[in-house]
């Protein structure tokens, strides 16, 4: 395993202190298995796009030949680099990265993947279009997020997410990933709307897939 870090705000090393708490929860209500199943389809020379503490690591295969785990948060890389080794792929790298400006040449990457990443994300069509353009023609994105629901529960996370994105390094929670899929370069794949295992009413609606760079 190789590591490269740099520096965090008290905001980050705030999150950091309770967010892996409050999820630990969630993936032992059956979070892990969502994770477990899609993480499964990974293989090749794959990249996940802010790994956090490192919940997903565990569940790539050796399918996957070079895994690289990106974490902009100095606090949470920490943790990840203690769980770097638990992932059955030949090599590891953690590193610090921004998912705006992928470090990458083109077509790098054979999967990338990201869970509960693109809700904080300052300008996710952007990111989308750098995950686009580190895939290799035929590579896959397997995502994992919370969306905007609908009805009474999306006015909630209207009126939730000023709040929510000051508590939470920038999360919304009324952020509409799967519009911003359809309207990215990705072929969608795969795609199921579930329901995160959580008493938090703001991230219950989940979307879970696949997309895949055509050309």
């Amino acid at each position: 395993m190789t590591t490269m870090t740099t520096g965090t705000s008290r905001g980050q090393r705030v999150f950091a202190r309770w967010y892996p708490r409050m999820m630990q929860r969630v993936e032992d209500a059956g979070q892990a298995d969502v994770r477990r199943d899609q993480l499964a389809q990974a293989r090749g020379r794959t990249l996940e796009i802010g790994a956090g503490t490192g919940f997903s690591v565990p569940f790539y295969t050796g399918l996957v030949d070079d895994l690289t785990l990106l974490e902009p948060n100095a606090a949470l890389r920490t943790a990840l680099e203690g769980r770097a080794g638990e992932a059955a792929a030949r090599s590891t790298t953690v590193t610090d990265g921004d998912a705006h400006a992928l470090a990458f040449p083109d077509a790098t990457f054979d999967t990338v993947t990201a869970s509960l990443v693109f809700c904080s994300l300052a300008d996710p069509a952007r990111a989308l279009a750098e995950v686009h353009r580190v895939l290799r023609p035929g590579g896959r994105f397997l995502f994992h997020e919370h969306v905007r629901g609908s009805g009474f529960r999306g006015v909630l996370q209207d009126l939730a997410t000023p709040l929510q994105r000051r508590l939470a390094d920038g999360c919304h929670a009324n952020r509409d990933f799967v519009g911003l899929l359809l309207d990215s370069p990705f072929e969608l794949d795969e795609l199921a709307h579930l329901r995160m295992p959580t008493v938090v009413p703001t991230i219950v609606p989940l979307v879970v897939g696949a997309a895949r760079r055509v050309s």
